[in-house]
């Protein structure tokens, strides 16, 4: 296993995983986005299917993040690329669209991946002029792999997993001799995603100086952590395929679907043991299953309980940080617990492409849990009730390596130097104004949403 945290090296690392594929790439990602870091990879994928390497991409179709659409999916067929869809439900069924494939991961020929927090976009590759992601990876190689391959396999194959219908330029139609006064609209809506999906991977000079950067800086970059062998490796992985209706049934529902949180729970009680330090890394922490485990260890345990997430000036949801502000004072009391909120700005752990890159907003989104000195989860999964309940999610365990175990708590670490320290009353322990560098708008959605976001926790 290799740890990576600089987010030009997680790109370098999945661009030299496809360039060295021999057999096949399977991806899977919540969101894949058409922007640099989206094309390059792309790219890429399609460089790898033209001398024969067998490409699966498995994107999730939830309407708020969706990109890859059809036309994208014509075109990456033409390169013999297979594009599918998980969920595809619309606003007419509400209640299952809460139910989001949210796994990362990219398997090369089943015998090394990589998984974690980031999704194919600029802001988790350290890309963006306007917010970016400190976000952890972590590679794997040996027999657990192919456990990995074939959770993607069942995932390919679910139910829920639609693939792709042909486009074809539309017809006017014509009602009882009336003319489509829509005709035109729906034909200039073809033609522009037609052309855009053309020429997507079009030779682009800022793709080819960001792939520049990516190739010598990343490599550095990703090479700063060294691979370990790590003795004890768990991969856990909640099933596909749930509904809403099924959830009705929760025993039935937690046993078949939701397997990532037991062995999470597993993993607390079998390393976390008293006095040591333990640190949960997530971007969120609101009511959750996870969330009530440790308030529980708390009470009965002497561990010492470090949280590290978003505060308001780092978040890009506005309405977690609304509840977030009340649920961390639960916490806050007891004197082996402490929190840390990232104050917004870069924490200069590596090097990035532009000034204006480092002069954007920052937030974690990272999702880690240091259980002891030598043993780690890297996953996807967040503390709060869209991981617990609603979104399948996977993670890597490792125990019995504190090489890797310490590359972990060392950037944690780091990013915590750059966060507010929380006293008990949940604001900052050096007495620090916590808002001062947020704006007024964001400041004032904060106090509109609390209330909302208060009674809908049980969806954030």
């Amino acid at each position: 296993m290799r740890v990576i945290n600089s987010g030009v090296a997680a790109l370098y690392a999945r661009v030299d995983m496809i360039r060295n594929a021999k057999e096949s790439i399977d991806l899977e990602s919540y969101i894949f986005n058409t922007d640099t870091s989206g094309r390059i990879i792309l790219k890429e994928l399609v460089a790898a299917a033209n001398r024969g390497v067998k490409i699966r991409i498995l994107v999730d179709k939830f309407i708020g993040v969706f990109k890859l659409d059809e036309y994208i999916a014509q075109e990456l067929k033409k390169s013999n690329i297979e594009l599918r869809y998980y969920n595809p439900t619309t606003l007419f069924s509400l209640p299952s669209m809460q139910f989001r494939d949210h796994r990362k991961m990219l398997i090369r020929d089943g015998v090394e991946g990589i998984s974690g927090g980031r999704n194919i976009g600029d802001e988790y590759f350290d890309l963006s002029e306007s917010f970016n992601f400190l976000d952890r990876d972590i590679t794997v190689e040996g027999e657990v792999v192919k456990t990995i391959k074939e959770s993607f396999n069942q995932f390919w194959n679910s139910k829920l997993v639609e693939t792709p219908k042909e486009v074809s330029e539309p017809i006017q139609k014509y009602n009882h001799g009336n003319e489509d006064s829509q005709y035109t609209q729906r034909l200039e809506e073809y033609k522009r995603k037609l052309n855009f999906a053309k020429h997507l991977l079009d030779k682009n000079s800022e793709d080819d100086k960001v792939l520049e950067f990516v190739e010598s800086y990343g490599k550095d970059a990703f090479l700063l952590n060294s691979k370990y062998n790590c003795p004890e490796v768990t991969f856990a992985s909640d099933r596909e395929g749930a509904s809403f209706f099924q959830s009705l049934d929760r025993k039935k529902y937690n046993d078949k679907y939701r397997l990532l949180q037991p062995e999470i729970d597993k993993w607390m009680d079998d390393k976390i043991i008293d006095d040591n330090e333990v640190y949960f890394d997530s971007p969120y922490f609101l009511t959750s299953s996870l969330s009530d485990k440790i308030l529980q260890f708390l009470k009965d345990k002497k561990s010492k309980i470090k949280i590290f997430t978003n505060s308001l000036a780092s978040t890009d949801a506005i309405h977690v940080a609304s509840v977030f502000s009340d649920k961390i004072k639960i916490f806050t009391p007891f004197k082996n617990f402490k929190a840390y909120t990232y104050k917004g700005k870069f924490s200069g752990e590596s090097k990035l492409i532009s000034p204006q890159v480092k002069d954007s907003t920052w937030g974690t989104h990272s999702k880690t849990i240091v259980f002891n000195n030598n043993s780690f989860m890297i996953g996807t999964y967040n503390v709060d009730n869209r991981s617990s309940q609603y979104n399948t999610e996977m993670a890597l365990f490792c125990s019995g390596s504190p090489e890797l175990t310490n590359d972990v708590k060392k950037n944690i670490n780091l990013r915590m130097s750059n966060s507010f320290g929380l006293n008990s009353e949940a604001e900052s322990d050096d007495c620090t104004d916590m808002y001062k560098e947020v704006g007024g708008l964001k400041k004032a959605l904060f106090q509109l949403l609390k209330i909302p976001s208060a009674l809908l926790e049980f969806l954030l």
